[in-house]
């Protein structure tokens, strides 16, 4: 079976799991039962491929399907004893069953079933929901229990499940779940103490508003921007150069923590360049499309990387603002959307008009198409700039550079909407096509991609794919009704967010029994609270914050914290790591300098990607890796050591001193078996440490940090171990 099969095979079942317990299906949806079916056993051989198809029968065009060869028909609508697909499909006979044995995976009987059905109700063929424009559905009764709308979808699909909603999280984990979401940070003690004493009703909402205004916020909701825009500090590939890209990040930070709404954010970035009278800033944003890798190679033949700059923003467009793949279409017809090689030529010929001088081999030579940033004139940032002469545009027969074929202009897709009456047919037509509110996919994608920031998963899972392939949405009713209302209020991403946090669903608890085990195993119907591990950047950053060594300066250049000796000069051969000294040690992992070919190590662990293409949604991996990095590599050392100084300021026994320490890594007070085990290591290792005092000389020297003198060494080195375990928490490196 073959990787999009796989997937395809996983949307069937997610389908099954997601349907009413002990139900009956009204009805076979084609979306929702049948086409990840046909897509993932029957499209390969019988689909849009005809180098591939075989029978010359294709199954995903109905006329096709119905049609009779031979007096033969796969499919006679209303009449599954007379379809040849039936017949097949249940046939025990290995020369005619479908799939062919070897082929892919058997059918289940259920998935058998489905089929029958669905050719018994008259096999009607839908156009995929996503390429439909949403709508709001009929918001659900208010039931017992929610407090907004998003979690009246919510409650009538648990009840349909037999599932009742898990009860509220503690106010501390409540408070540690939506700050770390906002902000990227843990609360202080002060902000617990002062939201435990706050029971007015309003408490938790001026929490959210005021995590809302903090210039944290623009920080924690760019490093989830960069990703998809794959921003980094170097051109990656073989010399990977540096760059000064780094007032387009700090561009994206004021953005968000303007509340730029989402329609002008996007128009900026795509064709900023093109407005009129450009601001600064709007020029800037265009270092969107020039985050791309930048090949510097001697040797590098021009027409072939500049064909690849373009390529990629094709696809990078197609992955952040509509969750296509369209990079599927540069060598051959679609397989599974209804994109054709020539269209994604047509969206290809939107980026071929740009000035690409000086982006070859020729890089460090030249400075255009550059912008000197305004805060600081010296440093010039790659942006976007129309030729003056356009070029001509052909198809690529095979997707090569030096194989054109067919003249084409830009267009776009057929199965999406048109550009409305009077709008050119430019980058910039092109930019506000996909947020003039008539786009199906755009805000989809973007509250998709957000709610999976905040739950934990996407409302559809599969967040870089809405497409034909995707799995089937947990709430579809809800996806749209959110989708609509984002349009509606003026693509305020503030405002959703805050609706996201604010509803009963987000403030459930994480806490799981037995019965949302069995119902609920993904957590797809949030019967529960969100419980995910943090992000690269949250770990790290949380453990400085706790340490008090963080660095909270807004924006300016890149930095580089400790890394291993020589990492650069190993991987490759070229360029030296000159690390940072003082507060560049200390800053937010937002400003960590990412060199693509050899990006952070202690953060790669932790998922983040190297940013050498485009990537919206981060594996989740656990490894022993990961704690190993906790205990040994610099950083967390040292963020040990200055968070066990503070530890020893806050009391004058252990007991109080480890309860702080414990309180503001976790935002609860210990319990008591919790305390014995960790004052009893305490007691142990500071007997060590009194015995060989040179070992916590040893230990209290490593990282640059230095310690108040006045400390008992051996209490401070055995205090840094707990602190080491604390920090190394599950219950603190989760939220």
């Amino acid at each position: 079976m073959t990787g999009c099969q796989r997937i395809l095979c996983a949307g069937f079942v997610l389908a099954a799991v997601l349907l009413p317990s002990g139900s009956s299906r009204a009805g076979v949806d084609y979306n929702r039962d049948v086409l990840p079916i046909l897509a993932g056993r029957c499209f390969p051989c019988h689909g849009v491929d005809e180098a591939r198809r075989k029978a010359k029968l294709r199954l995903d065009v109905r006329e096709s399907a119905i049609a009779a060869r031979e007096a033969v028909r796969a499919i006679v609508p209303g009449e599954p004893e007379r379809s040849a697909l039936v017949r097949r499909i249940f046939s025990g006979d290995e020369d005619e069953v479908m799939p062919p044995p070897g082929k892919g995976e058997a059918l289940s009987p259920a998935e058998k079933k489905i089929l029958r059905e669905w050719i018994a109700e008259g096999a009607v063929y839908r156009g995929h929901w996503a390429f439909q424009r949403p709508e709001k559905a009929a918001v659900p009764a208010r039931g017992s229990w929610g407090r907004n709308t998003i979690d009246r979808f919510i409650h009538a699909r648990l009840v349909k499940a037999e599932l009742e909603p898990q009860g509220e999280a503690s106010r501390g984990e409540l408070l540690r779940r939506v700050t770390l979401d906002l902000t990227g940070l843990p609360p202080t003690i002060e902000e617990l103490d002062a939201f435990l004493a706050d029971k007015s009703p309003a408490a938790y909402e001026k929490v959210v508003d005021g995590l809302l205004a903090s210039p944290r916020f623009g920080e924690r909701l760019a490093i989830w921007w960069l990703d998809g825009a794959r921003y980094g500090d170097s051109h990656g590939y073989d010399n990977d150069l540096h760059n000064s890209q780094w007032p387009w990040r700090d561009w994206v930070i004021r953005s968000f923590n303007a509340n730029k709404p989402y329609d002008q954010f996007t128009i900026e970035q795509l064709a900023g360049d093109l407005l009129e009278d450009p601001t600064n800033d709007q020029v800037i944003a265009t270092g969107f499309n020039r985050n791309h890798r930048i090949n510097t190679e001697g040797g590098a033949i021009d027409e072939e990387w500049r064909t690849e700059y373009v390529i990629d923003r094709v696809e990078t467009m197609g992955t952040v603002w509509m969750g296509l793949s369209l990079g599927c279409a540069r060598c051959h017809e679609h397989k599974y959307d209804p994109l054709s090689q020539e269209e994604f030529y047509r969206l290809f010929a939107f980026f071929n008009q740009l000035d690409e001088k000086g982006f070859i081999n020729n890089l460090r030579g030249s400075a255009e198409p550059r912008v000197a940033y305004k805060a600081n004139p010296k440093v010039q940032v790659m942006i976007m700039r129309e030729m003056k002469k356009p070029r001509k545009t052909r198809v690529l027969e095979g997707g090569q550079y030096d194989a054109p074929g067919e003249e084409v202009t830009a267009g776009l897709p057929a199965f999406l909407p048109t550009l409305p009456e009077g709008e050119k047919m430019s980058r910039l037509g092109l930019a506000r096509w996909l947020v003039n509110g008539r786009h199906p996919l755009t805000a989809r994608v973007l509250v998709n991609r957000l709610w999976e920031q905040l739950f934990g998963t996407g409302i559809v899972r599969s967040v870089e794919n809405l497409g034909i392939q995707a799995e089937w949405p947990s709430h579809p009713a809800l996806l749209d009704w959110l989708a609509v209302d984002f349009t509606e209020n003026g693509w305020n991403l503030k405002r959703l967010i805050r609706m996201f946090v604010l509803s009963s669903a987000y403030r459930q608890s994480h806490v799981v029994d037995e019965k949302r085990l069995r119902l609920d195993p993904a957590n797809r119907l949030l019967s529960r609270g969100p419980r995910l591990r943090l992000q690269a950047e949250m770990v790290r950053d949380q453990a400085l914050a706790l340490s008090g060594l963080l660095v909270e300066q807004l924006g300016g250049p890149s930095v580089k914290p400790y890394q291993p000796a020589g990492l650069w000069e190993e991987v490759e051969k070229r360029g030296k790591f000159q690390r940072g000294n003082g507060p560049d040690l200390y800053r937010r992992s937002l400003y960590t300098n990412i060199r693509r070919t050899v990006a952070p190590p202690s953060m790669l662990l932790f998922d983040m990607p190297s940013r050498e293409v485009c990537t919206v949604q981060r594996a989740r991996t656990n490894t022993p890796l990961q704690a190993l990095a906790l205990m040994n590599e610099v950083t967390y050392v040292e963020a040990a050591k200055k968070f066990a100084e503070r530890m020893v300021g806050k009391g004058s026994e252990p007991r109080e001193r480890i309860s702080w320490g414990f309180r503001r890594a976790t935002q609860r007070v210990p319990e008591k078996e919790e305390l014995r085990i960790l004052l009893s290591g305490y007691r142990r290792r500071l007997e060590r440490f009194r015995a060989a005092p040179e070992g916590a000389t040893r230990l209290l020297q490593r990282g640059e940090a230095k310690v108040s003198g006045e400390l008992d060494p051996a209490e401070l080195a055995a205090m840094m171990t707990v602190a080491s375990v604390i920090l190394n928490l599950d219950e603190v490196i989760n939220k």
